[in-house]
């Protein structure tokens, strides 16, 4: 394979691939030699250095990405992006499961008091979300975000996060109506459980 083509096929795997990429990967699937590999990529990244999309190499991975010169603008439309095709309830789940992480189902509805298997559906189809073993119970599930959702705020850690009393701390939260009181015995034991949530 001459050289051009080999470029060609890099990058076409590296746009597909879902993780950075080695040397010994681009071998394998090309059967391809590593100085040929190492010299195409060593190519590619000198080529792209003033590019829109650039190739980074990190500890030997290859991965596609933005460039940092264009790090605002593509901040504001993946915040724009992701706020206009979240609704609130989504929001507020992604809020929880980024502040609380990792956190369970029953965990997050008891802090909403609805049902969330809606949100915590359509976040794990945008790729914001993901599950992860329950060490406490091998039956269920655990919540955290992932490194997508990272990339749309732009953060390098979820540790980057702002910290929480911070943003809460000049809201004043309504008062809860103490309506427990007033309630029949078989009212009150089903205001205990979870409602439907609002999609």
């Amino acid at each position: 394979m001459d050289q051009t083509k080999l470029k060609s096929a890099i990058e076409s795997l590296l746009f597909v691939s879902s993780r950075p990429m080695t040397v010994k990967d681009f071998c394998k699937l090309l059967e391809q030699q590593a100085f040929a590999v190492q010299s195409a990529l060593d190519e590619l990244v000198n080529e792209r250095k003033t590019s829109g999309i650039v190739l980074l190499e990190n500890n030997g991975e290859y991965q596609l990405a933005t460039s940092p010169a264009n790090s605002t603008a593509v901040k504001d439309f993946m915040n724009a992006d992701l706020r206009e095709k979240l609704t609130d309830a989504t929001v507020e789940v992604l809020a929880i499961i980024a502040y609380r992480q990792p956190i369970s189902k029953a965990e997050i509805e008891a802090i909403r008091g609805v049902n969330s298997q809606y949100s915590l559906r359509h976040l794990l189809m945008r790729g914001l979300i993901e599950k992860t073993s329950n060490p406490g119970d091998a039956r269920s599930f655990l919540y955290q975000t992932t490194t997508e959702f990272l990339q749309h705020l732009g953060l390098n850690s979820a540790k980057d996060l702002p910290e929480f009393q911070k943003l809460v701390e000049n809201i004043k939260l309504p008062e809860a109506p103490a309506i427990a009181e007033h309630m029949e015995p078989e009212s009150t034991a089903a205001a205990a459980g979870t409602t439907p949530e609002e999609p």
